[in-house]
């Protein structure tokens, strides 16, 4: 599939004046669907909501893509030959040079590292965003990787405080050179106690599921590192228990095969990819992130901003969402007993866990909103230092 771009007759500027729209291109290796995905889609459309002009940059075509597009959000496709591919990184600085790019947003490993040069070459200010641990400084020349986009002036954001520790502690760097931004999500209205149950049943029947015995729901692929087996593990020691779980990945087979192994057999329902979350989460009585190993996932951030009453493991940067036992639970990772007693806590609580949600809600609310990251975000696109200067 060939490149596709907005086209603009807006003369070139060393320095743009900022009364003009700022030229932002979103760039990131993967088409999704996933929680980085996600952000890049929420932070275009509030760019553009801003007066800005935002692009969505990949490599290849897919979940992503097709959802800007009809968002009317401009796509580029970059393609990268299979195998090593030098010239990517001086036709990509071309692009950004002819495209009068004013700022090169990248997120992950491949984009960070391979979008930052081009965008130093093109002499194009970037800057870099890191979602999570994978990948990230495992390999050493990733490592070096990002030591080298450093002293080329690229700053660096994490999505979580605990993240950027992560980083500085394997680059070598200080914890001040990595600024934290974290993902943040549009907030719907305050929820209402009133009618929450017949809601609840009006989602289970929209998505076909028994109205019956309590839903814990779950929202992300189904990869090890998830760790929806102990999701499984726990609610087979809650009576009459059911789970929902929104993605797709390997785990499905295995986790089918667990759900027999323990007693919870059908009362499994893996959903599949879905594009109707809300309802997902609506239809819930507590959401539940059993994670071992994340960065701040977008999952619970809609989830406490549905007030639904949350439950996760606590990793990575979720006790900077979840204040435990206030605006939700946290349990140590793989600790299936543990996640069962806060579950049922829960689900015992007198009110359902209600007051819980909607202390959620208004955790979102002051604290990560789509507003508070997108006003963050421009205000590091105004840095006026280019690529080449150092930091």
């Amino acid at each position: 599939m060939g490149e596709r771009r907005a086209r603009s007759d807006r003369p070139l500027s060393a320095s743009p004046d900022r009364s003009t729209p700022r030229r932002i291109a979103l760039a990131i290796e993967s088409s999704g669907p996933g929680g980085a995905e996600n952000m890049v889609l929420r932070l275009a459309r509030a760019l553009r909501d801003a007066g800005d002009e935002p692009r969505v940059v990949t490599l290849r075509p897919g979940w992503m893509t097709d959802r800007a597009e009809a968002d009317g959000l401009p796509v580029w496709i970059v393609p990268q030959r299979e195998g090593l591919d030098p010239l990517w990184v001086p036709r990509f600085a071309a692009r950004l040079r002819r495209e009068r790019i004013d700022v090169l947003h990248s997120h992950e490993f491949a984009m960070n590292v391979f979008g930052g040069a081009a965008a130093w070459l093109a002499r194009v200010p970037s800057v870099a965003t890191v979602h999570g641990h994978a990948w990230v400084t495992g390999a050493p020349r990733r490592t070096r990787a990002y030591r080298v986009l450093r002293r080329l002036g690229m700053p660096l954001v994490a999505v979580s405080h605990d993240l950027a520790g992560f980083l500085a502690a394997g680059l070598g760097i200080p914890r001040s050179a990595i600024e934290v931004i974290h993902n943040g999500i549009p907030v719907p209205p305050r929820p209402e106690r009133e009618g929450a149950d017949e809601r609840r049943r009006a989602a289970r029947a929209e998505l076909g599921l028994p109205a019956d015995g309590p839903l814990l729901v779950a929202v992300g692929n189904l990869y090890p590192v998830k760790d929806h087996a102990t999701l499984v593990r726990a609610a087979a020691e809650l009576a009459g228990a059911r789970v929902a779980i929104a993605g797709r990945g390997e785990e499905e087979e295995p986790l089918r095969k667990l759900a027999n192994e323990v007693g919870l057999g059908a009362r499994l329902h893996l959903l599949g990819l879905r594009d109707d979350v809300d309802r997902v989460l609506a239809a819930g009585d507590v959401f539940v992130q059993p994670s071992r190993s994340e960065g701040l996932p977008l999952a619970v951030l809609e989830a406490m901003a549905a007030g639904c009453p949350v439950v996760a493991s606590g990793v990575g940067g979720m006790p900077e969402a979840i204040v435990d036992g206030e605006t939700g639970h946290l349990v140590p990772p793989s600790d299936p007993p543990a996640l069962a007693r806060a579950l049922g806590r829960v689900l015992e609580s007198a009110d359902g866990g209600f007051g819980l949600g909607l202390a959620g809600w208004e955790r979102v609310r002051a604290e990560f909103s789509v507003e508070r990251m997108t006003e963050r975000y421009r205000a590091r696109y105004a840095d006026p230092r280019p690529a080449r200067a150092a930091r």
